[in-house]
């Protein structure tokens, strides 16, 4: 079961508007403003929505511990591949509103450009969220590539 993402580009989560949001539909405009940020290539916008502690497992099975590691990483793909895009879209979000923390499971698309041309890679995630003070952060996320078209 697919969810379709309604965020529209004036919605951001840090608006008064969102804090009146249900959990589940904060974290998909928080998906999709990092989605936003990904395409705008932006990673300190990337970065408002990771905790300091946040860690990553890449899809190349890479670890990142910490938010400062991850804008580094971001900062470096934007700056030598123009053509690096990555999209998530949640599948499913599941909530623990009296903990604060929720675990959403979707699947990810990647283009990334190598010595021989573009590569396309698709596949799934999951990611673990946790309400701090700004608002649903994501603490953690794990992609695994089940599709690699290309060089």
């Amino acid at each position: 079961m697919g969810l379709v993402l309604h965020a529209t580009d004036a919605l951001t989560v840090s608006s008064p508007a969102v804090t009146d949001l249900s959990s589940h539909d904060q974290i998909l405009a928080a998906r999709e403003a990092i989605n936003r940020a990904i395409a705008a290539r932006d990673p300190q916008t990337i970065a408002s929505f990771l905790l300091p502690t946040y860690h990553v497992v890449t899809a190349r099975s890479m670890h990142r511990d910490g938010q400062e590691a991850s804008v580094k990483s971001w900062a470096d793909l934007f700056a030598h591949d123009p053509a690096a895009v990555y999209t998530r879209i949640a599948e499913q979000i599941h909530i623990n509103d009296g903990w604060g923390m929720a675990q959403e499971h979707g699947r990810w698309t990647g283009t990334i450009t190598t010595k021989t041309g573009l590569l396309e890679v698709s596949g799934v995630y999951a990611a673990k969220w946790h309400l701090a003070a700004e608002g649903w952060r994501l603490e953690a996320e794990i992609f695994t590539p089940l599709v690699v078209m290309g060089p």
